[in-house]
């Protein structure tokens, strides 16, 4: 008796396209190239620099809304965000682009093990001011407890003195969120906050859980504040106003069908 005749085999499916135009290559090439970027973040810090002028001869003036009571008399402090607006990661947002990837945490890990990050223009010149007027400088970070000496290590190779009293990240003492207002509080409980300087809105006011338009109006709310106490680094790459975008998405061909979807043209 023959044997059946042999079902044809499901073709593999084919692999996705890669993404050539990869959604964050103009931004990594204005970061590493752009005369503009430079002058850019040049010009916030500068800014920056005179907001601890005007808040040394202000006992009334704070930039932390979390700061609160008779703070008057607390000695200076500024608070920085640390990765794209004390450390440049572009080099690794460049991988994620030529390697047509999304972010990775164990290369993440990498990359800050390997204390590679190049100094966003001003920073340092910046943070040393800050320690010329007898400021304290506070580093607000979104990188976890177990990466800190290793973001320690990276400002000591661009020249600034840092220890873990002075960079607060997540998974310590009991902040185990992206939010950064508990440690701003932190801060304010035992220092004047002169200035803000960052890359995200998280980095001035809490935003949990915002909408692209309640972010906006969150940033119009605080009109007074910004270029006065609020300095924000461009960073076009990544951070909270992008995950706003796609909220509940994140298959890549649907976040750029998404992101197309938000465009508006005439």
């Amino acid at each position: 008796m023959a044997s059946a005749p042999a079902q044809p085999s499901t073709p593999a499916a084919a692999p996705a396209p890669a993404r050539d135009t990869h959604e964050q290559l103009q931004g990594v090439l204005w970061i590493e190239t752009a005369g503009e970027y430079w002058g850019a973040a040049r010009s916030i810090y500068a800014g920056a620099r005179g907001a601890i002028d005007r808040g040394l001869s202000d006992r009334k003036w704070t930039a932390a809304i979390e700061q609160t009571g008779n703070f008057g008399r607390l000695p200076a402090a500024v608070i920085l965000d640390l990765d794209e607006t004390v450390f440049d990661n572009s080099r690794f947002q460049g991988r994620m682009v030529l390697e047509r990837r999304s972010y990775d945490a164990d290369l993440w890990n990498t990359w800050v093990e390997a204390q590679s990050a190049s100094e966003v223009p001003g920073a340092v010149d910046f943070v040393h001011y800050a320690e010329l007027k007898k400021v304290h400088v506070f580093f607000v970070t979104n990188r976890t407890a177990a990466q800190e000496p290793a973001s320690i290590a990276t400002l000591a190779r661009m020249n600034i003195a840092a220890t873990p009293d002075s960079v607060l990240s997540t998974n310590e003492n009991g902040w185990n969120t992206s939010d950064k207002s508990p440690r701003r509080a932190f801060v304010a409980e035992k220092y004047r906050i002169l200035a803000l300087v960052g890359d995200d809105l998280n980095d001035f006011v809490s935003l949990v859980d915002q909408s692209s338009s309640q972010r906006l109006a969150t940033a119009r709310k605080n009109v007074a504040r910004w270029g006065a106490q609020w300095f924000l680094v461009p960073n076009p790459l990544y951070g909270g106003w992008d995950r706003a975008l796609t909220t509940g998405v994140s298959d890549d061909a649907a976040v750029l069908a998404k992101k197309r979807s938000l465009v508006t043209a005439f």
